[in-house]
């Protein structure tokens, strides 16, 4: 902006004029304060200070502060103020128009003459502003400073400090603080100091030496120091807060103190100044830390497992699983259980083992739970891991009387309420006074309590007469007895070793309970794969049925040799035979595997129809002397699947468009992998088992719904490798033609990863194989009703909306969009296999009109048992390949495996729905 009264320019100069006046004026007053401070900082530069005894040094610094303040005050008394207008009349006395004064004053004529004579004046004055400079005073400093001290001397102070460096802030320090005491004689004090770490360290006493800085000492030790003087020292310990201790007097005469080190902190001990410091640098004893290595599974004999690591500075003392309700009581909700973990050794540093606990008998067993781990170090400091989610494993109690013991012994223990305090009756003094508060305690029980004494007494309601287990209903009076006469919560609990014992002795009694408990044990398992259970549940339960079914062969065995025959023969695997259906060792082993493998892979339809063929054959059992060797079980590998060939036409074109469009499915779902994974930066590669992906090793395929078909497995019921057939069959003319065609023109078929390919070719070769299967099927184009087995079965418009999604993802990967990609190629998967589904659900309703009308004694009632009301004698039993069945778990393992491993949410979804469907 311009300046047109000249204003910036007049304060400017002003200022200026005015710095330098002031700057006189302070030099002419405080002149022999300055050379008296600059000789000072100058010998304390030198380390003039350092050289001399301590008690020369604090008198010469004495002096320097007398002196100093003298001339402080005599250079207050001279020093005069230099005002702004002084500054601005030595300013405009350099010009006889006096521009600064005249600039200030306005025209008293207000004409048109007036103001332009005006004007022609102020334009004088302004250019004469532009020759006034502030005043020299040159002649005036050397008056003052002939010798030119005020720049020799901050040069030399310069000089000095520049030399002296990193020891200058020290020696002026020095300087300025000496060691007073030593004119008290302070100098010849010694302080002795030593260190004493916490006992759980395990480190010796550490000596404090004279000098010594930076000690690196534990967290928590005790400093003691001791010393002679004439009265007591105090001693400051400088950390995050300064704090002050007075030593105290010990009968020899001498003053001691101690203090703990529990952070970063300086001591000093004063007497007349600082006699002796040290720096300790406390090292932090840090909480343990621990953490699962392996998360808990339920181990051998219900068992819980896992692996631990714990880590701590000086050692882990106590290790604990610490258990709390998932859904935890609103009585107590911070109710949490700790056992203790049995560590390696005598407080490890570093450790690592892996544990079994039985916990079946503690009280949540069987409830969901959180679990995680508290390691405890010697200092009392605790560090936990993370929490995981577990159900406590429990026994599986199959009898009735082991089931009610363990229901009311889990029914007081789960209680977490205390009894009421029971109002006091004044009345219970006098004669023939009855006490019914005291005789009635059950009435202050908390509610559990009183619900498992319910239990009781109506589990014993005329229980001599119904009840065949004598001891059993003592037991159960004893117990009702305990809860009755109980007056506190901890009185109730003494029913846990009495009901627990009990319900081990009824569960695991004599022999002549296996058949009873084989049943119960089918029929839990039988309940599991109905309703859904979860895998660990299945899988507890199918071991129970394990243990049950060898339990009551060798029962049948014993029985047998009891009755006067002889141990049954060995067949070829050494294993004793029975008559009825052949029942060798390695063919029951073999049954249970497959039993296994179908409840793991979710076959749960197959799963029930074999374990109840399993039952059926156990009942039937009777063994017999001498040889014995029989058909073999029926159903096992080995019998011949009906061939390809001999299906009729309709059948025949389904299972073919079954086939061809499970593989499309199979190859779509894996390009959405590769596009997930090129999405998150990694390379699309192969997946382990000789570069094919695992949903390509096994005969399923992950996510894929009941009924739906793949490429490993047949439609018909034939269980077929990984190429569309069994090992040692021909494949059917259909499918097998039409894959060698399709192969033939894509250079790559199903079950192969094209690499040399991109995602995007990929897809578009997908599309045409929709296309292709569109065409030949004569889907959409008018075909006359009855001449197409697919008309009807698959929904043009769905293969359509198929082809729609799977160019907009063929679009994506070409500009390089593989997020709008990946939801594009969901939505075809999610298509395809619809279709999957609808065209199995067709192929079984042909398939089961055939059967039916080829063997009408197979026919079965809407329960699934056969019509002719002929008992199952196995021969029905249809037991998967072992093959298959280790390419399904294989599926299973390589999916949680992605799982845990994914980053990315959607991935980890996607994977999640895969899991739940399979």
């Amino acid at each position: 902006m311009a300046d047109p009264d000249g204003m910036k320019a007049i304060h400017a100069k002003v200022s200026a004029t005015w710095r330098k006046l002031t700057l006189f004026a302070l030099g002419r007053a405080f002149w022999p304060l300055f050379v008296f401070v600059s000789l000072f900082l100058a010998m304390a530069l030198a380390g003039v200070f350092d050289r001399l005894q301590p008690a020369i040094g604090a008198v010469m610094t004495l002096v320097f502060f007398l002196g100093g303040a003298l001339l402080l005050i005599r250079g207050l008394r001279r020093y005069q103020p230099v005002s702004r207008t002084v500054a601005r009349d030595a300013l405009d006395r350099q010009s006889d128009l006096r521009p600064l004064t005249s600039l200030t004053d306005r025209p008293a004529d207000p004409s048109r003459g007036a103001q332009s004579l005006w004007r022609h004046h102020r334009a004088r004055l302004l250019a004469e502003l532009s020759n006034l400079r502030p005043p020299s005073l040159r002649a005036a400093w050397k008056a003052l400073d002939p010798y030119l001290l005020r720049a020799i001397l901050p040069a030399a102070l310069a000089a000095i400090a520049i030399i002296a460096w990193s020891d200058a802030p020290g020696r002026v320090l020095r300087a300025f603080s000496p060691d007073y005491g030593a004119l008290m004689g302070a100098d010849d004090m010694v302080v002795e100091a030593w260190i004493t770490p916490p006992e759980h360290t395990g480190r010796a006493p550490i000596f404090l030496k004279p000098g010594l800085d930076g000690v690196r000492v534990p967290k928590g030790s005790e400093v003691t120091l001791r010393t002679q003087a004439h009265s007591a020292p105090r001693l400051v310990m400088k950390g995050n807060k300064t704090r002050h201790q007075a030593f105290l007097a010990t009968p020899d005469g001498a003053y001691e103190a101690k203090a703990k080190v529990m952070e970063d902190t300086r001591l000093s001990v004063r007497w007349w100044g600082e006699r002796a410091a040290w720096r300790l640098l406390a090292s932090p004893d840090d909480p343990p830390t621990v953490k699962f290595v392996a998360i808990p599974s339920i181990g051998t004999q219900d068992r819980i497992e896992f692996t631990w690591g714990a880590t701590d500075d000086y050692g882990v003392t106590r290790l604990e699983l610490a258990i709390s309700l998932r859904e935890p009581n609103p009585a107590a909700p911070d109710a949490e259980d700790r056992v203790p973990v049995p560590l390696p050794g005598v407080s490890p540093t570093q450790g690592s083992d892996t544990v079994q606990l039985d916990l079946t008998r503690h009280r949540w067993a069987g409830l969901p739970v959180n679990v995680r781990l508290i390691a405890t170090d010697g200092a009392g400091q605790e560090g936990a891991s993370e929490t995981v989610p577990f159900i406590l494993p429990e026994k599986l109690f199959l009898e009735p009387i082991a089931r009610v013991a363990q229901e009311v012994r889990v029914t007081v223990l789960r209680e977490p309420g205390a009894y009421a305090a029971l109002p006091k009756n004044e009345q219970a003094l006098q004669q023939d006074a009855l006490n019914t508060n005291a005789a009635n305690r059950l009435a202050a029980a908390p509610a559990g309590v009183q619900k498992a004494a319910l239990m009781l007494d109506a589990v014993t309601l005329q229980g001599e007469r119904y009840m065949p287990n004598i001891a059993a209903y003592l037991t159960f009076r004893t117990a009702q007895g305990v809860l009755s006469a109980a007056s506190t919560k901890q009185e109730a609990d003494a029913i846990d070793p009495l009901l627990w014992a009990l319900a081990l002795k009824s569960e695991y009694g004599s022999s002549a309970d296996a058949l009873r408990r084989l049943e119960a044990a089918r029929r839990a398992l039988e309940q599991a794969l109905r309703d859904g259970a979860s895998e660990d549940e299945i899988k507890r339960r199918m071991a129970a049925f394990r243990d049950a079914a060898n339990n009551y062969l060798a029962a049948k065995m014993a029985e047998a040799m009891a009755n006067g025959g002889e141990a049954p023969p060995s067949n070829e695997d050494g294993q004793a035979s029975a008559s009825g259906p052949n029942l060798g060792g390695q063919d029951f082993e073999d049954m249970l595997q497959a039993l296994q493998d179908l409840t793991e892979t979710g076959a749960s339809d197959q799963a029930r129809q074999l374990l109840s063929d399993i039952t059926n054959m156990l009942q039937n059992l009777e063994f017999q002397q001498g040889g014995g060797a029989g058909k073999g079980m029926p159903g096992m590998p080995g019998e011949k699947a009906e061939n390809e060939d001999d299906l009729p036409p309709e059948e025949q074109e389904l299972t073919d468009a079954m086939k061809r469009l499970s593989d499309i499915l199979r190859e779509q779902r894996q390009l959405n992998d590769d596009t997930l994974a090129q999405e998150r930066g990694e390379r699309p590669g192969e997946q382990p088992g000789e570069g094919t992906d695992p949903g390509e090793q096994a005969g399923t395929q992950p996510g894929q719904q009941p009924g739906e078909q793949s490429g490993g497995d047949d439609p018909t019921g034939n269980q077929q490798a990984g190429n569309g057939s069994q090992a040692g069959e021909t494949q059917g003319s259909g499918s097998g033609e039409t894959d060698s065609a399709e192969n033939g023109e894509t250079g790559s078929g199903p079950g192969q990863r094209p690499s040399e390919q991109t995602l995007a070719e990929r897809q578009a070769r997908l599309g045409e194989l929709v296309e292709k299967l569109a065409r030949e099927k004569g889907l959409g184009q008018g075909g006359e009703s009855g001449e197409n087995a697919l008309e009807g079965r698959i929904d043009p418009d769905a293969l359509e909306d198929i082809r729609r999604a799977q160019r907009r993802a063929e679009d994506a990967l070409a500009q390089g969009n593989e997020r709008r990609a990946a939801r594009n190629q969901e939505l075809a998967t999610q298509l395809l296999s619809e279709q999957s589904s609808s065209l199995a659900k067709a192929l079984d309703d042909v398939r089961a009109v055939r059967t039916g009308e080829g063997d009408p004694g197979n026919a079965t009632d809407p329960l699934g048992r056969n019509a002719s009301g002929g008992g199952n004698n196995g021969e029905n039993v249809n037991i998967p390949d072992a093959g298959e069945r280790q390419r399904a778990k294989d599926i299973l393992d390589e999916l949680r495996r992605r799982y845990n491993d994914a980053e990315d949410e959607e991935e980890r979804e996607y994977l999640r729905r895969l899991l739940e469907r399979f």
